[in-house]
């Protein structure tokens, strides 16, 4: 039997067991449950709340600065935990829930050990350990800011939901993504044919950029800058339905580990970035241009879309390896131009030309030009934008 990771996408959830337990630990809901008598929040402050919105607020205000994960309720087992990945600060690992004793509550005992109307699986979890010793402060800040997001409502859209930080050993616990990455998809496309991998950019692409630009409003309304937006870091979360004759793919960000929120006093200086994806006054002296802002962000998004459509780098077949060339192209700030110097590129691109205008409102040079995520969703809605719909590139087949 293979183990499955629990649905969290919007319109997709399922009424089962699993889903169950997973809410009722969930921060959103003891959230939730103290929301329903606004009367008594309203009275232990000094100034009457009017509405829903500002007793949330206040409430999430006076909410612990992290979120803990409660393992006496729901645990994971690490000692068999297969590796998925490691970076710079971590190292990420597949874990399976473990096994626990029956609570002494009857009805959370009803739920968690009634025996199954259909055979299931152990639930996964991503697990985020530190992979050095010095990796404390960063994952404290990153499980900061994933608390903050967590907390807002629909975040599980956005992000990968977090379920808090282990203090037994510093790890930061995610649900399990099964898809991949964009930079793996963008590997499978590479093995298609030229007409296949057309067909399937042009249905997974609309959805993913509006995925993403969503995904990066959130962000920014939250006043988090990510700082280190790339293929890597965005997940694909694949789900099937009933009502759907496809596969439902949603796109969701990971790795905050570079992040930081500006108006809480945040320095940045783990935001190193990738310089593929870095925009243009990243690379500038002074400290006042090279700091990630949220312009920054749209850049890194827009170089993240443009890399799903050629397949790699838009700098790749220019600079071929060469660092320097590199950090010259990525100043010049014509990623789109570098892309069509190659042949393969500049074909996909021109058979994608309303995905390429996509990209281009946020890859202007000078930042101060450069789209905001608001107005590039904004943007997205004059597209006549529909769900399941692509953009009219989806007529223009690919001719070699």
């Amino acid at each position: 039997m293979s183990p499955r990771s629990p649905s969290m996408l919007e319109n997709m959830m399922e009424e089962n067991e699993v889903e169950d337990i997973v809410q009722e630990f969930s921060p959103r809901s003891s959230i939730d449950t103290t929301l329903s008598d606004l009367s008594t929040i309203a009275g232990s402050l000094e100034t009457p709340l009017t509405n829903l919105s500002s007793a949330r607020t206040s409430l999430e205000s006076s909410l612990p600065a992290l979120i803990p994960f409660d393992f006496s309720k729901l645990d994971y087992e690490l000692e068999q935990a297969k590796l998925l990945g490691e970076g710079l600060w971590s190292k990420v690992y597949l874990a399976e829930q473990k096994l626990t004793k029956p609570p002494s509550s009857p009805s959370l005992s009803r739920r968690l050990f009634r025996k199954p109307r259909a055979p299931s699986a152990p639930l996964l979890f991503a697990v985020k350990t530190p992979a050095r010793a010095d990796a404390k402060d960063v994952f404290l800040q990153e499980a900061r800011i994933l608390s903050r997001l967590q907390r807002r409502s629909n975040s599980r859209m956005y992000i990968v939901p977090f379920y808090g930080l282990d203090e037994r050993c510093d790890a930061l616990v995610f649900e399990a993504v099964i898809g991949g990455s964009l930079d793996d998809l963008s590997s499978r496309l590479r093995q298609m044919t030229e007409v296949a991998r057309h067909l399937e950019v042009i249905n997974l692409f609309p959805g993913i950029a509006y995925d993403l630009i969503a995904g990066l409003e959130f962000l920014h309304t939250s006043g988090v800058i990510h700082a280190d937006i790339k293929s890597a870091n965005v997940l694909l979360d694949i789900s099937h339905h009933t009502s759907q004759q496809k596969p439902v793919v949603r796109a969701r960000y990971i790795d905050f580990s570079a992040a930081f929120m500006p108006a809480e006093g945040d320095g940045e200086t783990n935001a190193g970035g990738t310089w593929d994806y870095m925009a243009p006054e990243q690379l500038r002296i002074q400290k006042e241009l090279n700091t990630p802002t949220r312009a920054s962000d749209v850049w890194s998004l827009g170089i993240t879309l443009l890399s799903t459509m050629v397949g790699g780098s838009p700098y790749a077949a220019a600079c071929n390896g060469n660092a320097f060339m590199l950090r010259e192209a990525i100043k010049s700030g014509d990623p789109i131009g570098f892309a069509r110097m190659d042949p393969v590129p500049r074909k996909r691109l021109a058979a994608c030309q309303d995905f390429v205008d996509c990209c281009r409102l946020a890859l202007k040079k000078d930042r101060e030009n450069r789209i905001t995520s608001s107005a590039w969703m904004a943007w997205l809605g004059d597209r006549e934008w529909i769900d399941g719909d692509v953009w009219s590139c989806a007529g223009r087949l690919w001719s070699p």
